[in-house]
């Protein structure tokens, strides 16, 4: 699956990124970023985003996730340590994949993503 990473901090993204390799994932690019994120996924759609709430240049990742959805039909795999049942509701209509608490595992990552379709 061609998946793109949103993280401001960097060691949990390399983290991330390298777990979805080892997975057998093709990280399509990486981003800490909304206007970023929006840039490279509009150059090369992926077929999915793992996406941190809180993003550089205090950022949504919430809002970054719905315009995805809504231009670009990108669902989006929500990967943070804030996670409430508010933010859960907020999002509900763009349908994502799931949601992950940090720090993320392989046994975690694996089970939200072997819920998507190819």
């Amino acid at each position: 699956m061609r998946i793109m990473v949103v993280e401001d901090d960097a060691l949990i993204a390399l983290d991330i990124v390298s777990l979805l390799e080892d997975m057998g994932h093709e990280v399509v690019a990486e981003a800490a970023d909304a206007g970023t994120a929006w840039a490279l996924a509009s150059d090369g759609k992926p077929d999915l985003a793992l996406v941190d709430i809180r993003l550089a240049r205090n950022d949504d990742g919430g809002a970054l996730a719905r315009k995805l959805y809504d231009r670009l039909g990108v669902r989006s795999l929500f990967v943070s340590g804030s996670i409430t049942d508010d933010f859960r509701r907020s999002v509900a209509e763009i349908e994502p994949v799931g949601f992950l608490g940090k720090p993320v595992t392989r046994r975690t990552l694996d089970a939200a993503l072997s819920t998507v379709q190819h």
